[in-house]
């Protein structure tokens, strides 16, 4: 029997579960507050937070966050799933060029259409963000995914 995966908007009762998911990735809390970032999260049948992604919205920039599954989770698609929905939520929302640093999946980025830049290229907004300035080291790569929006309307 497969067990069913519900992919939902998170609501502030959510955080607990998110931090406690991101901090067993090695991925950075400090920031994670409400209302900051949009998250989505998969959740499994006992309603467990076992994924999630987060958006951090700059106008028609967007850098996206804190992007994990968790260890037992991994390779059933759940990663992909939520990809594919922060995308939709995206421009839904009007973002055009999608941001991130990765020290780990770089890889996983490329195959669905980022590109690696040198963090110098990315915009003022971006630049500032707590991501860029303290909480991912300097040897993050730096991948943008441009023109969501025209890739979709040529889709």
């Amino acid at each position: 029997m497969t067990e069913t995966i519900k992919y939902t908007i998170a609501g502030n009762e959510h955080l607990s579960s998110i931090r406690h998911l991101l901090s067993s990735s090695q991925l950075p809390v400090s920031d994670i507050e409400e209302g900051k970032i949009d998250f989505i999260v998969a959740s499994n049948e006992s309603d467990e937070v076992i994924g999630c992604i987060g958006l951090e919205r700059f106008e028609a920039d967007a850098l996206l966050r804190s992007f994990a599954v968790e260890q037992t989770w991994r390779n059933k698609k759940i990663g992909h799933q939520l990809f594919n929905r922060l995308l939709t939520m995206s421009r839904q929302q009007g973002v055009n060029d999608l941001h991130l640093l990765t020290t780990t999946a770089e890889k996983f980025f490329t195959s669905v259409g980022f590109s690696s830049l040198s963090r110098s290229e990315a915009p003022v907004s971006i630049k500032a963000t707590a991501e860029f300035t303290s909480l991912c080291p300097s040897t993050s790569t730096y991948m943008v995914m441009t023109g969501i929006q025209t890739k979709a309307a040529n889709s």
